[in-house]
Formats: structure tokens, C-alpha cells, sequence
């Protein structure tokens, strides 16, 4: 009896074990997947709030595509988790061309949290705003960034079942780096 104890908390034990090891590599995966085969937007962003120093090093970006009718009837309500349909423009900018309670299943869609909505048109929070940069030039990433949001900023982002992920920060027709290293060759 004892035995079969001792195995049942050596097999729990394992179990946990796995779980713990198994969820962030899941979660890591989860994002890295996303990058790697969703289907690439660009959206455009706007100015941003000051730089907090508290907040790490990134860039948060606004986006100005953040509304758009509700195309299903639906009675969204503050808070509440909705699905914001995502169309390109002659541009080849993504916008938003509806907000929805139910999930779409013929159209790429982006899970989003209404923030309000004025008649017809909801107001959405997008689940990204956060561009990741490496320490040594996120100082010089975010001037160069101020200096260019709202005139020729986009946002390269991958979406894939309702997820996304910023995959590139382009100021102007070049990538951030890019935008970078010629203006410190200038």
C-alpha cells in the first residue's frame, strides 16, 4: 500500500513538474508562432504620451484606427470582450471595418475590449500598443519615433485567430533600425 502511495505522489509530482515547465514555453511559443505564420497588417499610429522611465524600455504606440460600427446589432457594453473585424484600405493599411460580439468566421479578425460606444460605433482597445526594443537603442528609437508619429509611422503587425503581435516599427518607408542607422550616418 505504501508503494502505491509513494507512486501516486511521485506521479503528481511529476505532473506538476511538467505544468510548470510546459506553460511558459507554451505561452513563448504561442507568440513566436504568431509572428512566424499570421498574416501581416500595417497600421498606422499616432503621437504618444511622454516617456514614462517607469515603464521599461519600449515604445507605446497609439494606433488611430481604434472605432468603427457595430455590425451585428450587438449591445456592447463597457469592459466586454468583442471581435473587431480587420479590413486594408486602397493604401494597404489595415483598419477596422466592424466590431461584433460573436467571433467571424469568413473574415481575419482581432479579439479587442470595447472601451465605449457612441450609437452605432464602438470604440476598441487593440491588445497590442507595446514595441519591445533592445536596451542600447531604445533612447534613440523613441526620440526618432516622437519625431515621426502621426506623419509617417506604421506599425507592421501579424494577426493570426484573433491574436497579434507587433512585428516592425517603420518611420517612414524604413524599418526602425533601418531609419536609425541612416540617420546616424547623416
Amino acid at each position: 500500500m505504501t508503494l502505491m502511495k509513494n507512486n501516486k505522489i511521485l506521479l503528481i509530482f511529476i505532473l506538476v513538474v511538467f505544468a510548470q515547465i510546459a506553460t511558459p514555453l507554451y505561452m513563448a511559443w504561442h507568440w513566436e508562432n504568431i509572428l512566424q505564420t499570421g498574416q501581416r497588417f500595417y497600421w498606422e499610429t499616432e503621437p504618444i504620451d511622454p516617456f514614462d522611465a517607469f515603464k521599461g524600455r519600449y515604445i507605446d504606440l497609439r494606433f488611430r484606427e481604434a472605432t468603427a460600427p457595430i455590425d451585428d446589432n450587438s449591445d456592447l457594453k463597457y469592459g466586454q470582450s468583442a471581435y473587431a473585424v480587420i479590413s486594408v484600405n486602397t493604401e494597404g493599411k489595415a483598419f477596422i471595418s466592424g466590431v461584433r460580439a460573436e467571433k467571424p468566421s469568413d473574415y481575419q479578425y482581432l479579439k479587442v475590449r470595447v472601451n465605449h460606444t457612441e450609437g452605432d460605433t464602438a470604440h476598441v482597445q487593440l491588445p497590442f500598443r507595446r514595441y519591445y526594443l533592445p536596451e542600447e537603442i531604445a533612447s534613440e528609437a523613441e526620440a526618432a519615433y516622437l519625431n515621426n508619429a502621426g506623419r509617417t509611422s506604421v506599425a507592421a503587425v501579424r494577426l493570426k485567430d484573433g491574436y497579434g503581435v507587433i512585428e516592425e516599427l517603420y518611420l517612414g518607408n524604413k524599418n526602425l533600425r533601418e531609419y536609425l542607422r541612416n540617420s546616424n550616418t547623416k
